[in-house]
C-alpha cells in the first residue's frame, strides 16, 4: 500500500525519479500490474493528463517485459447519465454529508464543472474496480499532501478513513509522503497529521 502510495504522489507531484524507483519495487512487491497501471491511470484526477501519460510511459518501460498484459478493457457502454450516476455514487461514499455543499462549490466555479468531475473523474476513474475506493482514497492522500494542497487533502483523508482505513494507516501513509515532500508540501503533511491527532474523528 506505502509502494503504491508514494508510486502515485510521486507523480502527482512530477517526482518522475521517484516513480522509476518505485515501479520496480511495487513489482518485486508483487502488486499485480493492473493494480500499478490503476495507480497510474488516477493520476489524471489529481495530476492532469501530462503527468498520468509520463507516469503510464514509465510503468509500461520499468515493468518486466515477460509480465503479463493487462486484458484490454471493453469499451465502456454505459450511457453518460449512468456514469454520471456511478461517479454521484462513488462521491458520496467519499464525501458523505458534505456532498450536496461540495458539489455546489463546484459548480459556482464554472457552470458544469461538477457534473464534468462526476462523470470524467469519479464515473470513469474513480469508480473503477482495479482499486478499492478506501485505496484510491489512500493514493489520494499521498497525491494531495506531496502536491501540497491543504484543502483537498483534508476532503480525502475523511475519504479514506469512511472507506475502511484507520487514523494509523492515513498517519502511515502522511510520514511516508514526507521522504518525497519538498519545502511547499512539508508544512501541509505536518498541518494535516495535526488535525488528524487533534480533531479528524477516529473510525
Amino acid at each position: 500500500m506505502r509502494c503504491l502510495a508514494l508510486l502515485h504522489g510521486a507523480a502527482v507531484a512530477g517526482r518522475f525519479d521517484a516513480v522509476e524507483a518505485l515501479v520496480p519495487l511495487a513489482e518485486q512487491l508483487g502488486i499485480p500490474r493492473t493494480q500499478i497501471e490503476a495507480a497510474g491511470l488516477q493520476v489524471v484526477p489529481y495530476g492532469g493528463f501530462p503527468r498520468a501519460i509520463e507516469a503510464l510511459s514509465l510503468i509500461a518501460s520499468r515493468l518486466s517485459k515477460g509480465a503479463p498484459n493487462r486484458m484490454p478493457s471493453a469499451p465502456d457502454s454505459r450511457s453518460s447519465g449512468e456514469i454520471s450516476s456511478s461517479g454521484r455514487e462513488t462521491f458520496e461514499r467519499i464525501y458523505g454529508d458534505k456532498t450536496d455543499a461540495v458539489l455546489e462549490q463546484l459548480e459556482s466555479l464554472h457552470p458544469g464543472l461538477s457534473e464534468h468531475v462526476l462523470e470524467a473523474a469519479y464515473g470513469k476513474i474513480l469508480a473503477a474496480t482495479e482499486l478499492t475506493l478506501g485505496l484510491r482514497e489512500i493514493l489520494a492522500v499521498a497525491a494531495l499532501a506531496l502536491a501540497a494542497l491543504p484543502t483537498p487533502l483534508q476532503s480525502h483523508i475523511r475519504g479514506a478513513l469512511r472507506n475502511g482505513f484507520t487514523t494509523a494507516a492515513v498517519e502511515d501513509i502522511l510520514h511516508a509522503s514526507s521522504i518525497l515532500a519538498d519545502e511547499r508540501a512539508l508544512p501541509v503533511i505536518e498541518q494535516a497529521l495535526d488535525q488528524l491527532s487533534r480533531k479528524v474523528p477516529r473510525p
